[in-house]
């Protein structure tokens, strides 16, 4: 059974945000380990906490899945 154009394009979507978390999720994940692997009790008051990589916006994703799209599309 063949999708609709709808299912389609939700599909597009959840590919496109997987796209982009993945690499937050890694960068996050990596500056945590980092910082718990520092932190000691007694820097624990002083030691800073990372600044976290910002998650995509709903702008992000949309434009990510439609770059996806036109790729499909001139296949």
């Amino acid at each position: 059974m063949s999708k609709t154009p709808y299912e389609i394009r939700l599909d597009l979507l959840h590919l496109a945000k997987e796209i982009l978390l993945t690499p937050v999720f890694q960068s996050r994940e990596a500056k945590m380990q980092e910082y718990h692997s520092k932190l000691t009790d007694a820097n624990r008051e002083s030691h800073p906490f990372p600044t976290l990589s910002d998650f995509p916006s709903s702008t992000d994703i949309i434009s990510k899945a439609e770059e996806l799209k036109k790729f499909v599309d001139a296949a």
